[in-house]
């Protein structure tokens, strides 16, 4: 045999098998002719992708995907429209708190009431609220800083009703006697471990206020009285309103309900997005692990502990003192507490979230850090939640370490609030975001307030707090998308639009990297994926349909 016949004889069978190899299947879903983000640096932008099932199978060309659709596939014209890779929100708060009459009157963030008008809007929610009903409403820092501001003072205008106020910021809560009474509050209750409850002066009488650990257990307490049907159908609205922004994942702080309690009454709700519930223990002591980790949509992974406040009722842990006011703020738990709760987690395996926002409180998370195992905890990639006064002289320790900074564009527009609080270095350090991304401190967005992704992306490319530290659009999306999943480790599977990810995005109303700065909150999704499927789809009518 010549070498050419023995060549050919050899390659003959590999021929055979090419040959006879099957196609690949063909393509479920195709997107054309839009305008794809996708989040990917080898490839930023694209015409068209093809989903097969609930992966992408292609992006690229219009012309390129449109020939792989087969008989059976779904073939999708956008005619233009912008399509980005699902958002996800990586600090949200969802859950239900029992129904309560709500204060009327402008929001705390339009007009920050004084004691007397929260009194006289209590006033009225008593004419309109059955008897021994709860009242609910929100403060502000007048009410905070007020010391006339004691369930004493609400007691003279609904003895009969339990009264419950809350900062805007959820960091400071205010009882009346009587809501003290429903849940079980002494008039002369200890201060529970990592929160304390403030005392009338020269007594050791309540006053009301709790704050902290101690206001988190109380406001849990009356989340716990939640049925499980109302807390399903909160989570639900949560997620089909989130779904309706193109959020396809939400990433909860499980403060409202029990990450014990989460799992058994959310098996059976039907999720549009995908939910990533995360334990929020009442105490320095991770949550022992749900007996069942939910299938689906549905994970449990990590658990946060907050370790100070925030500047609005000067509980944010500070270098120096606060302008206005002698104090530095305060750390909720001792070093040694705080070392236990990074040890325990790690210990588990579990990422760790710290909510750190003043500069002593970031420094104190990353020498608990360093003691606790320093670089090894770079695979966990521990989360620094908020880092408002996260320095230049602490991103080396932060890069080194491996944490994560998940930051919340709401707080970033309260200049009148950081003007009157902090003062020089520590004026200039606050919400420096801007300065962190140029470092390379992988860094994320979560709502931690309003729910509208788009709005906070403009409050970002905003930051009154610092203008000169604002974000671009784009880099505020690529942190609501790329930098979230890399916040919950998940960036091999989701956060930009490639082959062989999830199928995760969101067809929106409009092209936000084309409209003025002021419009981005007027933005939603026409058509929201999950893995594939459809699961919010908004028609020429304006209404919207669910999973299909």
């Amino acid at each position: 045999m010549t070498h050419a016949s023995l060549a050919f004889a050899l390659s003959a069978p590999v021929l055979v098998l090419v040959a006879c190899a099957p196609p690949p299947p063909s393509p479920d879903l195709v997107l054309i002719n839009g305008r794809i983000f996708t989040g990917a640096s080898a490839q930023p932008s694209a015409e068209a992708l093809a989903i097969t099932g609930e992966r992408i199978s292609a992006v690229g060309s219009s012309e390129a995907v449109r020939a792989m659709a087969g008989s059976a596939t779904r073939v999708i014209d956008l005619h233009g429209q912008r399509v980005i890779p699902g958002l996800n929100d990586a600090h949200t708060h969802p859950g239900a708190q029992p129904r309560m009459e709500e204060l009327r009157g402008p929001s705390v963030i339009e007009h920050d009431p004084t004691l007397p008008e929260v009194l006289e809007r209590i006033k009225a929610a008593v004419a309109r609220a059955p008897r021994d009903s709860w009242i609910s409403g929100e403060i502000g820092g007048a009410v905070l800083d007020d010391p006339g501001a004691t369930r004493f003072a609400v007691d003279a205008v609904s003895a009969d009703h339990p009264v419950i106020l809350v900062a805007w910021t959820g960091h400071g809560t205010l009882f009346n006697t009587a809501a003290l009474r429903r849940l079980g509050v002494r008039d002369d209750e200890a201060d529970p471990l990592g929160g304390s409850f403030r005392r009338m002066p020269g007594t050791t009488t309540l006053s009301g206020f709790a704050q902290e650990y101690a206001e988190f257990r109380l406001r849990r307490q009356l989340a716990d009285t939640v049925t499980d049907d109302e807390q399903r159908a909160a989570f639900a609205a949560f997620t089909k309103e989130a779904a309706g922004f193109g959020i396809t994942t939400a990433q909860a702080m499980m403060s409202t309900v029990s990450v014990e309690r989460a799992p058994a009454l959310l098996a059976s709700a039907t999720l549009p997005i995908r939910v990533r519930l995360i334990d929020f223990p009442l105490g320095p002591e991770p949550s022992p692990p749900a007996p069942a980790r939910p299938a689906g949509r549905l994970t449990i992974t990590g658990t946060k502990l907050v370790f100070d406040g925030t500047p609005v009722e000067r509980g944010m842990w500070l270098r120096e003192p606060y302008a206005d006011w002698d104090t530095r703020g305060r750390a909720n738990f001792a070093p040694e507490q705080l070392r236990r709760f990074l040890q325990r987690a790690r210990d588990a395996g579990a990422q760790p979230m710290v909510h750190a926002a003043g500069d002593a409180a970031i420094d104190a998370v990353l020498d608990a850090l360093d003691r606790t195992g320093g670089e090894a905890w770079r695979p966990l990639r521990p989360r620094i939640e908020h880092g408002d006064l996260l320095g230049p002289d602490q991103y080396e320790r932060v890069r080194r370490l491996g944490v994560v900074v998940v930051q919340n564009p709401s707080h970033f527009m309260i200049p009148d609030v950081i003007n009157t609080r902090f003062r020089g270095d520590t004026r200039r350090r606050t919400a420096t975001v801007k300065s962190l991304v140029a470092a390379g401190i992988p860094f994320a967005l979560g709502s931690d307030g309003p729910l509208n992704p788009f709005l906070n992306m403009m409050f970002a490319t905003i930051n009154a707090i610092q203008p000169s530290e604002a974000l671009t659009l784009e880099q505020a999306l690529r942190a609501y998308t790329a930098g979230a999943a890399f916040a919950e480790g998940q960036e091999s599977t989701k956060g930009t639009l490639e082959v062989g990810k999830l199928a995760d995005l969101a067809v929106l109303s409009q092209d936000i990297f084309a409209v003025p700065p002021a419009a981005l909150p007027g933005t939603t999704s026409v058509m929201t994926i999950v893995g594939g499927r459809i699961v919010h789809e908004r028609n020429s009518s304006g209404s919207s349909a669910g999973e299909r």
